[in-house]
């Protein structure tokens, strides 16, 4: 069978992207958006009338991001029943995610702290491999905590294999674990991996559901495959 055609037979008719086994193990494993797979028809899908022509289609649509959300949320409350945990949002990418994942949680009654950062890589060929972490995070929080860093998308795993060990050398956390909404499939392995996964995806240049480019289509409910057009477009052109 088309593993294209599956992926999305199984939201029209069941609503939802997971396996038919009801095993909350089974729930781990990313749900892989196949490399054939084309989208939804943008017709079908709403977005802000500046954007029109800046959206090729729609790779994963808000209702199985929310399904998909609720799964991770199942997965962490099993791991972590009992335990509170410091939920650390990286700004600005995965703060829809990181909203609807902590309101999936407060629906398990699973307990967690709040904090923010954002991550920022030096220039200049000396500190290269740095990053400068802002936003007003607490390390002392942290110390023997359980940490978990929420992210919206792993790419090439950059950001977090440097921010993970300034964490755990200035935080000194009991332990640390990492939770992304999309994890990339390259040619080159990504430096690092997250335990909680919630879609393995192809390497297209995606917008939406947080994740910008150029600081626009944050807006976008659905995460779309952006168009040419989207990536030309000058963002000082639109009106307040």
């Amino acid at each position: 069978s088309n593993p294209a055609f599956t992926f999305r037979r199984e939201i029209q008719e069941e609503g939802t992207m997971t396996s038919s086994s009801s095993s909350i193990d089974d729930l781990i494993i990313p749900l892989k958006v196949p490399d054939e797979d084309m989208g939804y028809d943008s017709a079908s899908y709403a977005h802000p009338p500046e954007y029109n022509g800046h959206l090729k289609s729609v790779m994963i649509s808000n209702r199985q991001i929310k399904k998909r959300v609720k799964d991770l949320a199942r997965i962490i409350h099993r791991d972590y029943n009992g335990r509170r945990i410091v939920m650390i949002c990286v700004l600005k990418g995965a703060s829809t995610f990181y909203h609807d994942l902590l309101s999936a949680l407060m629906e398990l009654n699973q307990g967690f702290d709040m904090e923010f950062l954002r991550c920022k890589s030096y220039e200049g060929a000396e500190t290269t491999g740095q990053i400068k972490i802002s936003g007003g995070l607490d390390f002392e929080h942290l110390k023997n905590k359980h940490v978990m860093v929420v992210e919206d998308i792993l790419d090439t795993g950059t950001t977090l294999s440097q921010l993970l060990p300034v964490l755990k050398e200035k935080g000194q956390p009991r332990s640390v674990q990492c939770c992304t909404l999309l994890q990339k499939r390259r040619s080159v392995v990504a430096k690092i991996g997250c335990k909680y996964t919630g879609f393995s995806i192809p390497d297209h240049f995606i917008v939406g559901y947080g994740l910008d480019y150029n600081e626009l289509y944050r807006d976008l409910k659905d995460i779309w495959v952006i168009s040419n057009e989207g990536i030309r477009f000058d963002a000082s052109t639109l009106h307040p």
